[in-house]
């Protein structure tokens, strides 16, 4: 090999590992923003990460604060001029948050006119207004997007409708967090029936938390979402969904589910319909939460397929011990019909979990016990 190969060889291993070391800061932008003043071998990693995703907007718990959503318009106005004036960036933009305050001052028609070739997620919380449905209309209809996830505060379910009306037909997975509307009713003129019907748009995730009059919407006619191969299933107070009419056929189709056993507890949330799950996921906030969840597990289909049970436990007392149950927890685990059962994973968010084994000692046993850590919920 002659010494220039191997110069070329070193410089590559040596732009590998950089770009290796430096993909552990992509949830670090102060420190990405240095990276890329570094040199230029590290600058083009570092503006992947960067750009990644961009928020536009102040964080949901400063609505209304004066001084961060100044600050919020004066990073939108910097934002908006490195993309006009460097187009480029528009290729590395991935992900997209969009905060709506009343006192943010935000040009999103202007905003929405950019093109986002590669965007595969929309996010968009906050009070919706007349005047930022259609923007946010015009950017659900970017024909990249896979998913998109709204939040906030609706007038009616007609917004609502409308704002999602021009999705683009790639999307696969849609998250309703929390929205809140007065329930009018939806009316769509006859002759426009027949090619909303034509012309679904096939969903394959949902997540639905904290929305509690969408499901009038999801049920009407005139919703332009196909949910019948839904795969993926993320509820929390709605678990009488199983029983909506939209989705009476798809429930055997879907192989993940997530629910929250404390809210599940009023209103029982029946698993023998879910015949091909694969995954089942519970968010545990309290020791209590456990029982409410083994109750749960206890109405599974006996010709079921499932592989993995995740216990995502957010708070130190959530945390199953001898003395408060695990012995018992261990025990009914086992007793499931789950012949095809590899894990039962406990994921714990805070506190780390000692001993965990000792305290299922049946799970252990088989080796089905999995410990692991995340810094959020929902990593």
């Amino acid at each position: 090999m002659s010494p220039s190969s191997r110069r070329d060889n070193n410089i590559f291993d040596v732009q590998e590992l950089t770009d290796y070391c430096l993909d552990f800061l992509h949830d670090s932008l102060p420190e990405l923003k240095q990276c890329a003043l570094v040199s230029r071998s590290w600058t083009k990693t570092s503006q992947l990460h960067i750009f990644y995703h961009i928020a536009i907007g102040s964080p949901k718990y400063s609505y209304g604060d004066a001084t961060v959503s100044a600050a919020a318009s004066r990073r939108w106005q910097l934002l908006s001029a490195v993309l006009s004036t460097s187009p480029r960036f528009l290729d590395l933009v991935k992900s997209m948050s969009i905060f709506l305050d009343s006192a943010l001052r935000v040009d999103l028609s202007s905003f929405a006119q950019f093109a986002f070739p590669h965007l595969r997620h929309i996010s968009v919380s906050g009070n919706w207004t007349p005047l930022v449905l259609r923007p946010i209309h015009q950017l659900f209809g970017i024909g990249t997007l896979s998913s998109i996830s709204i939040s906030g505060n609706f007038s009616s379910l007609d917004e609502v409708a409308g704002v999602l009306s021009g999705c683009s037909p790639t999307i696969k997975k849609l998250s309703f967090l929390s929205v809140q509307t007065h329930f009018v009713a939806l009316q769509l003129p006859s002759d426009e029936d027949d090619n909303i019907n034509k012309n679904k748009i096939e969903i394959t995730s949902l997540d639905l938390c904290w929305s509690p009059g969408i499901h009038h919407w999801l049920n009407s006619p005139h919703c332009f979402f196909d949910f019948s191969n839904l795969k993926r299933l993320r509820l929390n107070e709605n678990t009488s969904l199983p029983s909506w009419p939209a989705f009476a056929s798809c429930i055997p189709r879907v192989e993940y589910l997530q629910f929250q056993p404390q809210l599940s507890a009023n209103q029982p949330l029946g698993l023998a319909q879910f015949t091909h799950l694969k995954c089942i996921e519970m968010l545990i906030e309290f020791r209590d939460d456990i029982a409410s969840a083994l109750k749960t597990l206890t109405t599974i289909a006996h010709t079921n397929e499932i592989q993995t049970l995740r216990f995502r436990l957010t708070h130190a007392n959530s945390i199953p011990n001898a003395e408060t149950g695990s012995v018992d927890m261990d025990r009914q685990l086992v007793a499931l019909p789950l012949p095809y059962l590899k894990t039962v994973e406990l994921v714990y968010i805070t506190s780390p979990l000692t001993n965990i084994a000792e305290n299922l000692p049946l799970l252990h046993a088989r080796k089905l016990v999995r410990v692991l850590h995340r810094r959020r919920i929902f990593d």
